[in-house]
């Protein structure tokens, strides 16, 4: 037997542990942050409390709310660009797997050199990103735990998947609150990505314990509980363990 598993992400799982945020940076001694979300998010109210508590910690704040689904390398390249102007030690991101996938490569590329398209692979990234925590705002196929990231390639038009032990977020604060405002189609079609996922894990022919403890655990809690979100979005236990 032999195996090798690890994710690179610190999780705290808690509702309201998104209020923490700021506290969490003080720790890590960050004084600008990039925080990056879509309109989306931000017409929800989801990232407001996180604003408030990163300016509450007293923490500089640059705003990127230009995210679009699917990231492309442009679009990281821009928001890596603006996030070196404003001089950030830190980056926060808020929102679902585009939103955390686009943070990852903006991260990559404030300590790598542009562009990003020669990390497309696995361990070609050679430097630790800059500091990242993720919020997720969907409880679907996990970005804020993964060491991957995917990038739109727009000259080849293709999707680049970039992975290693240099690519992922340093902390994931996993929120069942944020999650609650989701509506039925977004909470099903997340949750089935979730399944999906944990079903290919199970069956991979690069299984091993962990990962099986982890999918059928995984398969098990969305079997049980995502029906029951996707009928009543308000069911906090629900909405807890499909997150989880």
């Amino acid at each position: 037997m032999h195996f090798h598993f690890s994710i690179p992400s610190s999780v705290a799982f808690a509702p309201g542990t998104a209020d923490t945020v700021g506290h969490l940076l003080l720790g890590f001694e960050a004084s600008k942050v990039f925080c990056i979300f879509d309109v989306t998010i931000k017409n929800a109210g989801l990232v407001d409390n996180v604003l408030a508590s990163l300016k509450a910690a007293k923490l500089e704040v640059t705003e990127w709310e230009n995210v679009q689904p699917n990231p492309s390398d442009q679009l990281v390249e821009e928001g890596a660009r603006l996030a070196k102007e404003a001089e950030i030690d830190a980056i926060v991101a808020v929102g679902g797997g585009s939103v955390i996938d686009a943070a990852k490569a903006v991260s990559i590329l404030m300590t790598n050199e542009s562009p990003i398209n020669q990390y497309d692979g696995i361990n070609l990234v050679k430097n630790p990103g800059t500091l990242l925590v993720a919020i997720p705002t969907t409880a679907g196929t996990a970005s804020e735990v993964t060491s991957f990231t995917v990038v739109t390639d727009t000259t080849q038009h293709k999707k680049m998947v970039i992975g290693g032990q240099n690519v992922g977020a340093r902390v994931a604060l996993l929120d069942p609150n944020l999650t609650l405002s989701a509506p039925p189609a977004l909470t099903a079609s997340t949750g089935m990505g979730a399944l999906a996922h944990a079903i290919e894990a199970y069956l991979s022919v690069a299984n091993s314990i962990p990962t099986d403890i982890n999918a059928l655990k995984a398969i098990e809690l969305i079997y049980n509980y995502l029906p029951k979100v996707v009928q009543d979005g308000s069911n906090m236990e629900a909405r807890s363990n499909t997150l989880l």
